[in-house]
């Protein structure tokens, strides 16, 4: 806020944002992607870990509504190194749910040499982790791991500059980037607290997409539509 990067009326909103109850904006998300045909993927964490604290148990409320309105549900995973607690997640997310989660995603998008391999091995359709944080963007096509479609996140918001203007601009790059390599799946993340006041230019910005998006004519698919596509392609 000091450095003019952030208005004080958001500054303010984030912090207050810490007494409340209630810190996400899923609902309202879920009700923009509706609105819009956007078949999204929520990730829930099954451990804890880099600021994520909630446990499995607080969460399966909200799981079960986001499933209810006809959304996908996958593990933000926190385990990216060994097999036994990627396993265990995978396990606990079952055992709280009762049916299987569709995909992963690992928290702050880490990763090893090894975690595709081992994330594969555990079963997975699909991961969407691969990304690339010196560059802030990993404009590639999906690949597969063993068995295991790896979706790499094309753009990210909380890679991009807290400017709208900056952010379109490099999105726009990117998007024309894949287009240049024929990249069929353009894979975008949100993280639903930026949904909201808080944060308004990246909510600007994700509804700027979508509305370029539309105009485009591009269509919006789930993780498990492409994966589907993608095995019967193959």
């Amino acid at each position: 806020m000091m450095s003019g990067r952030t208005p004080f009326r958001e500054w303010y909103l984030r912090c207050v944002s810490c007494f409340r109850h209630k810190r996400n904006h899923i609902p309202e998300l879920v009700q923009f992607d509706k609105a819009h045909g956007i078949k999204s993927t929520f990730f829930f964490g099954m451990n804890q870990g880099l600021g994520m604290s909630y446990k499995p148990e607080e969460a399966r409320e909200m799981i079960q509504f986001v499933k209810e309105q006809g959304f996908d549900v996958g593990v933000h995973g926190i385990c990216f190194d060994d097999i036994e607690g990627i396993e265990k997640e995978k396990r606990t997310f079952l055992n709280l749910m009762g049916f299987e989660p569709a995909g992963i995603r690992m928290h702050y998008v880490r990763f090893n040499d090894a975690t595709f391999q081992m994330l594969d091995k555990s079963g997975y359709l699909f991961d969407s982790t691969e990304f690339d944080k010196s560059e802030g963007l990993c404009v590639k096509a999906p690949h597969k791991v063993g068995s295991m479609w790896e979706f790499p996140v094309c753009v990210m918001d909380s890679y991009l500059p807290y400017d709208f203007q900056q952010a379109t601009d490099i999105t726009l790059k990117a998007i024309e980037k894949a287009k240049h390599d024929q990249i069929e799946y353009f894979t975008i993340l949100l993280h639903d607290p930026h949904f909201g006041k808080e944060y308004a230019r990246y909510k600007a910005w994700y509804e700027w997409i979508v509305d370029y998006a539309e105009r485009q004519q591009m269509k919006f698919v789930s993780f498990m539509d492409a994966v589907q596509e993608l095995n019967e392609r193959k």
